[in-house]
């Protein structure tokens, strides 16, 4: 497998013109091309299989939902055939129901996820896979509180949450490293903004967080 780039070790790109990069941030970007091109090329016959068993089991997915529902129209009419219209009013009623039940979560559950891919816009993740990552473990902390809004499960709102999901040292390895800006020599997940001391948004009780959020307090991302 051959790989390019059109940046030579100096940081400088193939018109001459410098680039503003130092050659550390050229060599990393090097390294991690190779590593995701090498990456997606071990998994890509993991993913065509992976596509194939998705497919055949969506496939045997329609065909027993056909099934049921040809026995179910089967029945409704075997109840009309004896008379019994209440009983066939019912069933279809029931059924009517549990359609528009489901379609109505998967609107919400639509909902949710443009929040919280539009919370996640603009974060430095490191690559694709990082941002998938990061949206099913934000995604997973989810709940709907009585006024049918998404939030997190300590009541903070999906904006408030991806920023402290983002602050998260352990959470870190999703992020692309920032440059230092010369001004110390912090890590780049420095929790220097969070009240007490502590490293994690995580660390504090529901009562601190929610506190921490209606005073605007929650640590900005450095």
């Amino acid at each position: 497998m051959t790989d390019s780039t059109d940046q030579n070790l100096d940081g400088d790109d193939t018109s001459g013109k410098p680039s503003g990069r130092t050659p550390e941030q050229v060599d990393q970007d090097m390294i991690d091309k190779l590593v995701n091109d090498r990456v997606a090329e071990n998994l890509k016959p993991i993913k065509e299989s992976l596509n194939s068993a998705y497919s055949q089991r969506d496939e045997a997915l329609r065909k027993a939902a056909e099934y049921e529902k040809e026995k179910r129209d089967a029945e409704i009419a075997r109840l009309k055939d004896e008379g019994k219209h209440k009983e066939a009013f019912e069933k279809q009623l029931a059924e009517e129901r549990t359609a528009r039940e489901a379609l109505e979560k998967q609107n919400i559950e639509l909902s949710r996820n443009v929040d919280v891919r539009a919370a996640l816009t603009g974060l430095n993740f490191r690559n694709a896979r990082a941002v998938d990552v990061a949206f099913k473990e934000v995604v997973e902390q989810l709940v709907r509180n009585e006024q049918g809004t998404w939030v997190h499960r300590t009541g903070m709102s999906i904006t408030d949450f991806v920023k402290a999901f983002a602050d998260d040292e352990e959470n870190s390895f999703l992020f692309k490293a920032r440059q230092s800006s010369g001004s110390g020599s912090g890590s780049p997940n420095d929790k220097k903004g969070v009240p007490g001391g502590k490293k994690s948004i995580f660390d504090y009780t529901q009562a601190e967080v929610l506190k921490m959020a209606g005073e605007g307090k929650l640590p900005p991302r450095q």
